[in-house]
């Protein structure tokens, strides 16, 4: 980097507009996270759903209770009914572990590496992957359930979705063309808010619909349903986005290996520039975020199960309204309250009350005995999810243009792994405890928080007798 691109990015600060207004493609980068965000909830809710329907059928055949509408938790908790519904509880939540380790582990490797492709083949191209693979596993999705094969090939699909890096390596490269189109400061964190509201909106969305299209009209509708919202995100991508990464600021050369060890390079060598982040401030923030996305990515699963058991007994239908309901709230306060917060606090310190809020969010559900408990969880949690917004904004100003690629690339890698651990934690404690305490998997999950809350805290005291000149990374 010459003196005059040095001088260039250590002025952006005053160079940066009045308003945080974002360009065009911004706003369709947003849309096609939504799209790919709702897609991959409509199917999760829908596979859990459908795979208990599928072991009630397989293991309790000939149960009164199957061939009425009642569910099996609505019975004395001494009936055999009773045990029969913890045992499919189980046995299900067992499943889900399966299919995370199916899905997480080839996307461990390929999302990092199709994120950092992208710095040398632009965001078009390397977005398409992700969102093919995507449609791909719903077109086989449907195909199962149409014609009534083992829930085990499942298994294969979401293999075949991982080999292409999924909904994670799709955030990771829209997060690059974020940082792409837009300046350090407020305008790239209200960039990320709009990111982190694509997402949100479409774990709404996904939520929400799940359960009125298998009331409505089975377990195929939703599948359906996800691959074309998917097939709306893989046109608008071909037809309506400009590309964000211009050619001068793309990498000349690709070598497979090397971009992943790129996407790493920050957390082992940090950067040599002194005007960008320190290794230290990238190993703590990474380590926050891994806690904070293995509880409320590992969580989905488990809140489904939960919900369907006793003593709660939800249908379809009323657990498609709560993860509505939360999305709302969640999604729309915690936007609203960054924008807000950011006229008195750093980023960092809006991360800290964020994580205190997650873990207000998991103490009450794993707490939570009635339905109205139940519904007051989102209320607690409210700036749950803005945390993990926050560290993906301060590491993006940590670190250089030509490296956001790469350093996406990197939170790609943990976050595939996050989910992957997070839901096989999660589904493994939650189906060895479920029969004495279905709530202890949340107890967990707070205590990741509250790991993730120290780290976070020591970051924001020891990065103030950081001095670096770029001054949006201060957190005086």
């Amino acid at each position: 980097m010459d003196h005059s691109e040095k001088a260039k990015l250590l002025n952006e600060d005053e160079d940066e507009p009045k308003t945080v207004k974002l360009p065009i493609t911004g706003f369709v980068i947003g849309i096609i996270v939504f799209v790919h965000m709702a897609s991959f909830t409509i199917l999760v809710f829908d596979l859990s759903q459908y795979t208990y329907s599928v072991y009630k059928d397989q293991e309790f055949p000939n149960a009164t209770l199957n061939k009425s509408d009642r569910s099996l938790c609505e019975t004395n908790t001494s009936s055999k009914e009773f045990q029969m519904d913890q045992t499919i509880q189980s046995d299900t939540a067992r499943w889900t572990v399966y299919i995370s380790i199916a899905g997480g582990i080839p996307a461990i490797f390929t999302a990092p590496l199709i994120s950092s492709l992208s710095d040398r083949f632009g965001r078009k191209k390397t977005l398409l992957v992700p969102l093919f693979g995507s449609l791909v596993k719903s077109g086989l999705c449907f195909l199962n359930i149409f014609m009534n094969y083992n829930v085990n090939f499942f298994i294969i699909y979401l293999f075949i979705e991982g080999c292409t890096g999924g909904w994670v390596s799709s955030v990771a490269i829209c997060s690059s063309g974020f940082a792409d189109i837009t300046k350090p400061g407020k305008q790239r964190s209200f960039a990320f808010a709009i990111l982190g509201l694509g997402v949100g909106v479409g774990f709404l969305a996904g939520t929400l619909l799940s359960g009125y299209l298998i009331e409505a009209f089975g377990f195929n509708s939703p599948v359906i349903t996800s691959g074309a919202l998917v097939l709306i995100g893989i046109l608008l991508t071909l037809f309506v986005l400009k590309e964000p990464l211009k050619e001068e600021h793309r990498v000349t050369s690709v070598h497979p290996l090397r971009q992943i060890k790129e996407s790493l390079d920050m957390y082992i060598h940090g950067n040599k520039d002194p005007n960008y982040g320190r290794q230290w401030q990238y190993i703590i923030l990474i380590c926050a975020f891994n806690l904070l996305s293995m509880a409320a990515l590992g969580k989905t699963n488990v809140e489904i199960l939960y919900q369907i058991g006793s003593p709660f007994c939800w249908n379809p239908i009323r657990i498609s309204n709560f993860g509505t309901i939360r999305s709302v709230i969640q999604e729309f306060v915690g936007v609203l309250s960054i924008r807000l917060m950011q006229c008195f606090m750093s980023d960092d310190f809006i991360a800290v009350i964020g994580t205190i809020s997650a873990i207000g969010y998991f103490v009450m559900e794993a707490l939570s005995k009635t339905s109205f408990e139940l519904y007051m969880v989102p209320v607690v949690g409210c700036l749950g999810i803005i945390e993990v917004t926050m560290i993906r904004s301060i590491m993006s100003r940590l670190t250089p243009p030509d490296k956001q690629g790469s350093m996406f690339g990197g939170i790609a890698l943990f976050e595939n792994v996050c989910f992957m651990v997070g839901s096989v934690a999660g589904g493994a404690i939650y189906s060895e405890t479920v029969s004495f305490l279905p709530g202890f998997a949340f107890w967990v999950m707070a205590g990741y928080n509250v790991i993730a809350l120290f780290l976070l805290i020591i970051f924001y005291v020891a990065s103030k007798r950081v001095q670096i000149y770029h001054r949006d990374i201060n957190v005086a």
